[in-house]
């Protein structure tokens, strides 16, 4: 197994990263590879080289005819990398937020220093005109203002073009993250773990804390309603069943930025970044309408099974406070909907 020290440096200088995330994209398109988060792990620790064995292994790999496929990239990983401690993905997701960051602060003082140019360059042509014959201060006021122009129109452009790096960057920040969710699959779902969870809870909290979104997660925690009836009814193969049935719902049509995890037994949570608290009680009532619509029989035989329904609690981010209140307003709405009845979504708001 590999001991190599994280996913992504934290003090790989800033151009150094973004050169190999531009390999990564234009080897993906020249090679036609399937742009998942586990091959983007698979390629920037090749990229990055800091793993001998692993990249002698790539280059063999490579000089086959058949060259790379996703079955290669599982494998690789599973070699290498599987093994490695939590603390590697968390001193990724800083790396990558450290480029995030960089670009943001290059943008901010490039800026400045146009606006403070272009406001030096104004008053100058204001003063002008009380300094020289009316031809000449016109004409260098002409002058004056057309720079002023130039200078704010480069500025712009400056602003625009961070902004696309700013959203190219973050977009590959997501795909990156979600390879850590795909490799820490529940067993059973093959949704995220609760692992898988935990480390997506503290990167966007982390994300929001700092600037990142103009608004915060939202997270829905919720249960199957009587789970234990269903399996002393038909038994824990059925009841496997509708385990995997309800992950399948509820990553169904999946948003932006959602992350949907088994969170322990019969109970699940969707984690959705930047989000109003509104749009979550939605996302939650669709998926209990779902369920609770469903008719689900057993296999191979025409016999329905018994309505399923869950219960959900939601609750909204608050600035700084620590994960693990976060998910107690949650857990706190859902066992209020398990108390009123059941089958139903509470938001903390009815706390």
């Amino acid at each position: 197994m590999s001991t190599s020290a994280t996913l992504l440096d934290i003090q790989d200088p800033f151009e150094k990263a973004l050169k190999i995330f531009s390999r990564i994209e234009a080897i993906f398109q020249e090679q036609d590879i399937n742009p998942i988060p586990l091959n983007y792990y698979i390629w920037y620790q090749y990229f990055k080289g800091d793993n001998p064995k692993f990249r002698q292994e790539m280059d063999a790999a490579l000089s086959d005819p058949y060259g790379y496929s996703d079955r290669l990239g599982r494998r690789l990983y599973q070699t290498y990398f599987e093994g490695d401690d939590v603390n590697e993905a968390i001193g990724f997701d800083q790396a990558l937020k450290r480029l995030l960051s960089v670009m943001a602060r290059r943008m901010e003082s490039w800026t400045q220093k146009l606006e403070v140019q272009t406001s030096e360059l104004q008053n100058c042509s204001e003063r002008l005109t009380h300094q020289l014959p009316q031809e000449e201060v016109k004409e260098i006021a002409d002058q004056v203002r057309h720079r002023a122009s130039s200078m704010q129109e480069l500025s712009e452009s400056f602003k625009q073009q961070m902004t696309t790096n700013y959203q190219e960057i973050s977009e590959l920040r997501k795909k990156l993250v979600d390879a850590r969710a795909e490799v820490l699959k529940d067993e059973l779902t093959e949704i995220g773990s609760r692992k898988a969870f935990n480390l997506a809870l503290e990167d966007y909290t982390r994300a929001y804390n700092n600037g990142e979104y103009e608004r915060a997660p939202v997270l829905i925690l919720c249960d199957i309603d009587h789970f234990k009836q269903f399996n002393d009814s038909y038994g824990h193969l059925i009841g496997d069943s509708i385990l995997r049935y309800f992950a399948n719902l509820l990553k169904k049509n999946a948003l932006v930025g959602q992350v949907t995890c088994r969170y322990g037994g019969e109970e699940f949570v969707i984690l959705l970044e930047n989000t109003s608290f509104i749009d979550g009680v939605q996302l939650a009532e669709s998926k209990r309408q779902a369920i609770e619509t469903a008719q689900l029989k057993r296999k191979g035989s025409e016999q329905t099974l018994k309505q399923i329904t869950a219960s959900f609690g939601v609750a909204h981010y608050r600035k700084d406070e620590a994960p693990e209140l976060f998910i107690k307003r949650s857990d706190d709405a859902l066992y209020k909907a398990k108390n009123s009845g059941r089958n139903r979504v509470v938001g903390e708001d009815e706390l």
